[in-house]
This record gives structure tokens, C-alpha cells and sequence, in this order.
């Protein structure tokens, strides 16, 4: 009498020829694991031993010293520092290995810069239209790390920057010159408008601050422009922006090396994944 195997019967008998030969092939791994019959999956058992088969793990900070300090407390030979100066990130990978001996690169410790409070806010800032109110309390708020200057580069004080601010009057003359002919007549029509305050008007500002923790202080300039209408709008602008964002780069970029120099960890500009 024949006897019908369902088709569930012939997957676990299936999965257990493949256990099977997994748990052989498991045999030879350092790491002890075993294959688990259901979908045919690897269970590792490191977890049941007193410790780890092998120190593995991800430091993430903002401080360059504790970076730098974690980085050669943990070395290994091998080890990489990738500094991504763009994003103002580095990565030390300590189990990288050789290509002869390869590692998993999944020991390693992350470095990503914070911007400071003070720079936040002078981007946050720059180029966008605000009331006269609104800049003048921007000015009076950071009013430690900003300096003034007139039209003739004379220093005005933050304060009385915001004061001048504040009082900014507009101010419309009109003139019309009028021409009769015979047979023609021609007419023009000239307005200027003016933003005029009572106080010492400032026309630029520099703003200096620390614009990432372990980064050294910079000077940033501004340009104030004055949009004219029923209501004045103001607009700060810094000047060479990018330019002075590649400089931040590069300062970070040579003090990564720089501490790095007299170590084994070598160090590369650039982005890594494994």
C-alpha cells in the first residue's frame, strides 16, 4: 500500500538534511553557532559565553579630544582615520585589517561636529528679509559677538547698531518736468526713496565666534541692505560665505592630522564604507 509524503513533510525533511550540514560546516568556526531547522537560519551563541568572541562596537561624539583619545586607546594595527572635512564627520575604522588578512571594519568611532549656538544663528541669518523689529532684536540678542561699521568704516556699537535699526524712517521725493509744444507735450515723472534714520546708520557688521568645538574662533563679515517700501525690510548677508566654510573644512581637516601625526593611525581625506 503506498503511503502520500504532503508537501510540508518533504520541506522538513528538507530542512533538516541543511541543518545538518550546516551544523558540520559550523563546526570549523571559531565563533561558536548553530543552524536553527526553521527557514533554515544561523543562531550565533556568543551571546550565552561569559564574553564577546571578539571587542566590536561604535563611539559617537562631537569632541575632537575624546575622539582623538578613544581612537588611540582602541588601536589596532591596521587602523584608519577618514576625515569627510565636507560634512565636518570622521570615521576611525579599527578592525580593517590588510588585504591579505582582512577584518569586518565594524569596530570604529564616529566623529561629528555640532555647530555652535553663535554660528547656527548667523547662518540661520544670513540673506533672509526681516522687519526692523526682528533685526533689532537679532543684534540686541548677539550683541557680544557683533561689531558695527558706519559708511565711512567707523565702529558703531552693536546696541546702538539695533537703536538705529529701530528708527529707520522712509522718506519718497517726487519731481515732474512738464514740456508744451504745438503739437506735442511731454511729461516725466522722477521719485527716489531713501531710508533715513536719526542714529548712526550701520552699513556692515563682523561677527566673530567659535563656529564648531576644537575649531578656532573667525570673523565673519556682513553687508545690511535696505529693501525700501511701505515698510523697511532688512537683509544681512555674509560676505565669501563658501569661502570661508572651506577654510572651517581644511582647519579641521589639518587638526585631525595633526593629532594623528604622531600615532600609527594613518590618516585619508575621504569617505569610507565596507
Amino acid at each position: 500500500m503506498s503511503q502520500t509524503v504532503d508537501a510540508s513533510a518533504i520541506q522538513q525533511i528538507r530542512d533538516l538534511i541543511a541543518t545538518q550540514q550546516l551544523d558540520t560546516r559550523l563546526e570549523g568556526v571559531n565563533c561558536p553557532a548553530v543552524a536553527v531547522p526553521t527557514n533554515i537560519g544561523i543562531k550565533s551563541l556568543e551571546g550565552f559565553n561569559n564574553g564577546r568572541y571578539r571587542f566590536r562596537g561604535e563611539l559617537e561624539t562631537a569632541s575632537i579630544d575624546d575622539f582623538v583619545k578613544y581612537s588611540i586607546g582602541y588601536f589596532e594595527a591596521g587602523a584608519r582615520c577618514f576625515i569627510d572635512a565636507d560634512r565636518m564627520r570622521s570615521i576611525s575604522v579599527f578592525n580593517l585589517g590588510t588585504l591579505d588578512s582582512p577584518g569586518h571594519a565594524d569596530n570604529k568611532a564616529t566623529l561629528s561636529l555640532k555647530r555652535t549656538s553663535a554660528y547656527s544663528a548667523l547662518l540661520n541669518v544670513n540673506s533672509e528679509k526681516k522687519s526692523q523689529k526682528e533685526l533689532a532684536e537679532w543684534l540686541e540678542d548677539w550683541a557680544e559677538f557683533l561689531i558695527g561699521f558706519d559708511a565711512e568704516g567707523n565702529v558703531v556699537d552693536a546696541k546702538k547698531s539695533a537703536a538705529a535699526v529701530r528708527r529707520i524712517t522712509i522718506e519718497a521725493n517726487s519731481k515732474a518736468d512738464y514740456e508744451d509744444e504745438d503739437f506735442s507735450g511731454k511729461r516725466s515723472v522722477m521719485e527716489s526713496v531713501e531710508a533715513k534714520t536719526k542714529d548712526i546708520m550701520p552699513v556692515a557688521f563682523q561677527f566673530k565666534c567659535t563656529t564648531y568645538e576644537g575649531l578656532s574662533e573667525r570673523a565673519f563679515r556682513l553687508r545690511l541692505s535696505i529693501i525700501t517700501g511701505d515698510r523697511p525690510i532688512l537683509v544681512l548677508r555674509i560676505v565669501q560665505l563658501e569661502a570661508e566654510q572651506e577654510k572651517i573644512a581644511e582647519e579641521f581637516r589639518d587638526l585631525l592630522i595633526e593629532k594623528f601625526s604622531d600615532t600609527e593611525i594613518e590618516t585619508f581625506i575621504g569617505v569610507f564604507s565596507a
